[in-house]
């Protein structure tokens, strides 16, 4: 039983999901800890490259995401924030 419970945990904490994204403090402003230009995407939605190969993304509603290895930032940063998908 103790093996089946230890292999369940291992494959749930290794998913995937857990190495997307980091949130960050609200308190973060905005362009703090970039190393290039802030790209804004919409009204509030700004994103990043900061160290590393990771990017960081602030939402309108105050949340703050940090992401590694983004292609396409865009459709992440909407995704991330609850915001309407431009076709």
């Amino acid at each position: 039983m103790d093996r089946l419970l230890l292999a369940t945990l291992m494959v749930l904490s290794s998913s995937s999901a857990f190495s997307l994204q980091t949130i960050v403090d609200k308190s973060t402003k905005l362009g703090s800890g970039c190393v290039g230009p802030v790209t804004s995407i919409a009204p509030k939605l700004g994103t990043c490259p900061i160290a590393g190969s990771k990017t960081r993304i602030w939402c309108p509603d105050g949340h703050i995401f940090d992401d590694e290895n983004v292609k396409s930032t865009v459709s992440l940063a909407r995704s991330l924030c609850n915001l309407t998908q431009i076709p």
